[in-house]
């Protein structure tokens, strides 16, 4: 099994980090449609669970950082390895910091 892990420094408020991972959540669903078969979300909705054929990401905030963790099994990885990486490239783009 394989085990993928990514954080990044979010620099905004808890609220804004929120509504970040949940337009990231948005974004997976709509570029990857069935590879994600369910989605559960934490109560409070700071984390999030995503499984789909070969594997299962945890993506989650807390005070500074956006956390991502992958299970990619080994008869998985041809699939689970693709996705995340656009997991990975969508989390990235959706929390860095713009210029204005």
């Amino acid at each position: 099994m394989s085990l993928i892990n990514l954080s990044i420094k979010h620099g905004r408020s808890i609220d804004e980090a929120r509504a970040r991972l949940e337009m990231a959540v948005d974004e997976v669903r709509a570029k990857l449609g069935p590879m994600v078969q369910r989605v559960e979300w934490a109560a409070d909705r700071n984390s999030v669970l995503l499984f789909g054929p070969g594997f299962r990401a945890d993506m989650g905030i807390d005070a500074q950082e956006v956390h991502f963790a992958m299970d990619v099994p080994v008869l998985g990885s041809l699939l689970g390895k693709p996705v995340a990486a656009g997991l990975k490239d969508i989390l990235q783009k959706t929390f860095q910091k713009r210029l204005t």
